[in-house]
C-alpha cells in the first residue's frame, strides 16, 4: 500500500490508476483522488443546488459510496464520468429528501436518473455501515456526541464549535479526535473499515 508521502511525490497517476489503488484500500490514493476532483465536484454540485451545505453533504455521501463500492472500481473504464454519475444520483437523493426532486430532474434533464448505484449488495453495505456509525455515535459521551454532530452534521469548524459551546479550541479538537477514533474502532471491530475523513 502506498502511503500519503509517496503519493504526494508522484503526480502522474491517472484517475484509472487511482481507482485501482483505492480498490486495494489505499487511503492515500483516495485522498489524492478527492483532492484532484474536489474543484470539479464542488462546482458541479453548487451549480445544481446553489447551497454550500448541500455541496458538503453530497460530496461526503458520494465519497462514502465510492469507498463502499471500491472493490468494483477496477472495472470502471472512465472514472471521472462514473464519479459524476454517482454524484448526480446523490444529488437526486438530496433533492428527493428535501422535497425538491422536480428541480433536480429538470436541472439534470433526467440524464443521470437510471440510478446505477442501486446495486443491492452495495446498498446493503452502505446502509449497514451508516447504521453502525449511528450506533457508535450513540455510545459516545454527551459532550463527544454534541461536538461530533456539530462538526459532521452541521458542518461547523473547530473554532465555531468552540465559540458556540464556550470551550477552548484545543479541547474541542481533542474531543473530536477521540470521538472519531472511538467510532472508527467500533467500525473496524464490525469488519467495516473507513478512512477517518469519511467518518
Amino acid at each position: 500500500m502506498l502511503n500519503l508521502c509517496l503519493l504526494a511525490h508522484h503526480h502522474s497517476y491517472t484517475e484509472k490508476e487511482l481507482f485501482n489503488l483505492i480498490a486495494s484500500g489505499d487511503e492515500a490514493a483516495f485522498r489524492q483522488l478527492y483532492a484532484t476532483l474536489k474543484p470539479v465536484l464542488f462546482g458541479y454540485i453548487y451549480k445544481l443546488t446553489k447551497s454550500q451545505e448541500a455541496v458538503r453533504e453530497i460530496v461526503q455521501e458520494s465519497m462514502f459510496r465510492l469507498w463502499i463500492s471500491r472493490s468494483k472500481l477496477p472495472e470502471i473504464e472512465h472514472p471521472r464520468a462514473w464519479l459524476l454519475k454517482l454524484v448526480s444520483n446523490e444529488c437526486l437523493r438530496y433533492f428527493r429528501k428535501n422535497g425538491l426532486e422536480k428541480r433536480l430532474i429538470d436541472a439534470l434533464q433526467q440524464q443521470y436518473t437510471d440510478d446505477f448505484t442501486d446495486d443491492t449488495e452495495m446498498e446493503i453495505s452502505y446502509r449497514e455501515t451508516r447504521r453502525l456509525i449511528e450506533s457508535a455515535v450513540a455510545t459516545l459521551s454527551p459532550r463527544q456526541r454534541e461536538i461530533f454532530r456539530l462538526s459532521r452534521n452541521n458542518g461547523l469548524r473547530i473554532p465555531e464549535i468552540a465559540t458556540q459551546l464556550g470551550l477552548s479550541e484545543n479541547y474541542v479538537k481533542k474531543t473530536l479526535i477521540l470521538a472519531l477514533h472511538t467510532i472508527r474502532h467500533r467500525l473496524t471491530k464490525a469488519g467495516k473499515y473507513l478512512p477517518m475523513f469519511l467518518i
